[in-house]
């Protein structure tokens, strides 16, 4: 159901409706902006946003209260009365139940939302498409052990045997002899979400691991204890080590801003913003905020990593055909992914290819040229029709990028080589389709002459 558009009437008066019921709850005299769900974006991130959001409107900020724990009330003077903006950072399930039920304005996500719940908030909106999803940033699941853990690297799978409680000990994977002490965070946050499906799969938690609502204390527990391991989203690993993670057919790869921005990292994660459709006119204005330059550079504040591109050395690639096509080029920090259709862009694609076109704009980058390598995934079929889907996608995304007046001087399928997540999952196999973007100077020498 994802990237289609089946819904398409709008409930109207049900929006009306919501939207009066969300200012009913407002103290007496004050609008009221509501956020509701993930710990994650909930903690720091969105009152950050809201804070620099106002700020940029010239509005006086009054103070930050704690009606309860992971509640934020934040209250602004503006020129049309008193403001407030509460964040409610209850875990993501929660934050999904409050803006399908008109109790506030934007659900904190830091997982996607699921097929059930389309359907189920149906009323309100189609929130798999552009416009009521939007990717505010991008955060890297962490691994975590204590600074002194002599273990640097695991596989998913051992990380996967570690908290199901089949592996007890570190000296199974390669540490010091010593019980493994689990740490994870609680059922209602999306950051469990995320770990449960892209780690643990089938396997259950084991009922051993202490469960926490905060990230900041579940950090502080794993860099207090030698023998703890724990998760956390990559601006929560505090005192902790972050571990780097491989799975079968990849090289191990750490939570770094380039392999989180690409995407590229096995954990790497989108944070969400999800609203109804046309939201109150405030509430657009943050999530325009959120999406723009200012708000982008909160993000990097907090912690997490922002979507504005950058130019970034990379080492060279193993492979002699992509090694030579990317010669006297830097990668991007941006790679163009696809839902699940072959040559369907993602609603982050879709956000990038403006990112891209104004990067490209500014002057710094006068006098260079874009590069762009596309791969798929080994389930595609056999290798040569996995060769041209790859070139699908990497002319789908040309064509899009030459509309806004780019230069694209190279674009080329490589086919199935250079996988980044495993091939045995949906997920793992969505991550390989992608199309990588690269760039350098006009005229500087490549190995391999030509364009497609």
């Amino acid at each position: 159901m994802r990237g289609s558009a089946v819904w398409r009437g709008v409930a109207v008066g049900l929006v009306l409706a919501m939207a009066w019921a969300v200012q009913a709850q407002a103290p007496a005299g004050a609008a009221r902006v509501c956020l509701s769900g993930s710990n994650t974006v909930g903690q720091r991130l969105a009152p950050e946003l809201a804070k620099a959001w106002a700020a940029q409107q010239g509005w006086r900020f009054d103070g930050q209260d704690t009606p309860a724990l992971d509640e934020s009330r934040l209250r602004f003077t503006t020129p049309k009365g008193p403001l407030v903006v509460d964040v409610l950072a209850h875990g993501t399930s929660t934050g999904f139940a409050a803006l399908r039920d008109g109790d506030c304005d934007l659900w904190m996500a830091s997982r996607a939302v699921r097929e059930e719940e389309v359907e189920d908030a149906r009323l309100i909106g189609p929130l798999y498409e552009t416009g009521l999803e939007h990717v505010i940033a991008l955060d890297g699941l962490s691994v975590i052990v204590h600074p002194g853990n002599p273990v640097s690297a695991l596989t998913v799978d051992q990380v996967r045997a570690l908290f199901s409680g089949r592996v007890r000990d570190w000296s199974q994977v390669g540490g010091a002899p010593g019980p493994v002490v689990l740490h994870a965070r609680d059922d209602r946050s999306g950051t469990f979400d995320t770990f449960k499906s892209l780690v643990m799969g089938e396997a259950a938690l084991s009922a051993a691991a202490a469960r926490y609502e905060s990230t900041e204390q579940l950090a502080a527990a794993v860099a207090a204890d030698p023998q703890a391991i724990g998760f956390v989203g990559l601006a929560g690993v505090g005192r902790a080590k972050p571990l780097a993670l491989s799975e079968r057919g990849t090289v191990p790869m750490a939570p770094t801003a380039l392999s989180v921005a690409t995407e590229d990292y096995v954990l790497a994660r989108r944070l969400f913003l999800y609203s109804a459709a046309r939201p109150r006119a405030e509430v657009q204005a943050l999530i325009d905020f959120a999406l723009g330059p200012s708000g982008q550079q909160v993000v990097a504040d907090v912690g997490f990593v922002p979507q504005d591109i950058r130019a970034l050395d990379q080492r060279a690639p193993e492979h002699q055909d992509y090694r030579a096509l990317v010669a006297g080029a830097r990668r991007l920090s941006l790679n163009f992914r696809f839902g699940e259709g072959a040559a369907v862009l993602d609603n982050k694609a879709v956000e990038d290819i403006e990112r891209l076109a104004r990067f490209m704009a500014a002057p710094r980058q006068g006098g260079h040229e874009l590069l762009l390598i596309g791969f798929a995934d080994r389930s595609e079929a056999t290798p040569y029709l996995a060769l041209s889907l790859s070139n699908d996608r990497v002319d789908l995304v040309a064509a899009e990028l030459r509309t806004k007046g780019l230069r694209v001087a190279r674009q080329r399928g490589l086919g199935q080589i250079a996988p980044v997540a495993s091939n045995d999952t949906l997920a793992g196999r969505l991550r390989n389709r992608r199309v990588e973007v690269w760039i350098r100077p006009v005229g500087a020498a490549t190995a391999v002459g030509g364009q497609r």
